[in-house]
């Protein structure tokens, strides 16, 4: 008797564990109350017409058809959780429209592209207009990460973007994966046409924000290498707002993934405010917290957008 009843014990205990667990669970991917920024948060206004184009392919009724077939076969989500996920999605679409190959990093926004796709002419039509071809979908898998190419992702996500909570919610955490270095060094020493036939869509619409891209990168790296030669020097972020962060943050991630690749997840740890980066660290970190451009450097005449090298390279100049 008495055994049988501690075995009941035992069965409710590891009951009201695993409801505590899923529970955590569904808590972690809760999106926070934050306003939708406009414009898909971009960095620069310069980059509006390629937003223009993205909103005028993608109708009001066909979003509304998408969601409601999200809200009934997912009742678990809300409008506000469908709005965010949807906002991420059409950063994730602008962002293929400048690539050749960009993985999908989110189960949760890969949900909803994958309900668009159900639409079939609507998505072709869609497709069609912003990409002049069609745009396959690639599923997110868990066998399947491509953690090799999250580091350019992440590059490129908030070169482009403004990061937000929810924006770290639905992608995880950013630049905890260094970028590739055959991604650097093609973009060492390839020329530009070289690197537009390798890396982005070889269409001519938008070309001078793939040059952006390409400029911005290049100016990143040799900014790294005269960081590593001592002829600049490392500072702190001016604040630790989200936006400042990572407008910093980039810069950095293109000098560990270089110089110091090995120790990579420690050395942008010592970056992160821990709200915005929790990796357990085993060894000492790096005193490094920021980068800032400390004078002119002979790399700066590879830039196409007329910024100084100072915005290009991390965000932020020391006098």
């Amino acid at each position: 008797m008495l055994d049988g009843l501690v075995g009941v014990f035992i069965l409710i205990f590891i009951v009201v564990i695993m409801l505590l667990v899923l529970s955590s669970k569904g808590n972690s991917r809760k999106l926070k109350n934050h306003p939708i920024p406009e414009q898909l948060g971009i960095q620069h206004e310069k980059y509006l017409p390629l937003i223009y184009a993205l909103e005028n392919a993608l109708p009001d009724s066909y979003k509304e058809a998408v969601k409601n077939r999200i809200l009934n076969s997912h009742p678990q989500w809300s409008v506000y959780d469908f709005e965010w996920t949807f906002f991420e999605l059409k950063r994730f679409f602008l962002i293929n429209s400048l690539l050749k190959s960009v993985p999908m990093y989110s189960e949760r926004v890969d949900e909803i592209w994958h309900e668009m796709l159900m639409f079939t002419k609507e998505y072709e039509t869609f497709s069609n207009n912003f990409y002049q071809e069609f745009l396959h979908h690639i599923p997110n898998t868990e066998h399947t990460p491509m953690s090799f190419q999250r580091g350019f992702f992440d590059w490129v996500y908030l070169s482009f973007f403004e990061s937000t909570p929810n924006s770290r919610k639905l992608w995880g955490d950013f630049l905890r994966h260094p970028i590739n270095r055959e991604i650097l060094d093609d973009f060492r020493k390839l020329t530009e046409e070289d690197l537009i036939r390798k890396y982005f869509r070889e269409h001519p619409a938008w070309l001078e924000i793939k040059q952006d891209i390409i400029h911005k990168m290049k100016k990143e790296i040799f900014y790294s290498d005269d960081v590593k030669q001592g002829k600049k020097s490392l500072a702190i972020p001016p604040s630790h707002s989200e936006q400042h962060f990572f407008q910093y943050a980039v810069g950095a991630a293109v000098f560990y993934s270089i110089y110091e690749d090995d120790q990579y997840q420690e050395q942008m740890q010592e970056w992160y405010p821990s709200e915005y980066y929790k990796v357990p660290s085993n060894s000492s970190t790096s005193s490094c917290t920021g980068f800032a451009c400390s004078s002119s450097n002979n790399h700066d005449s590879g830039g196409g957008s007329g910024d100084s090298s100072c915005s290009s390279c991390a965000g932020g100049c020391s006098s």
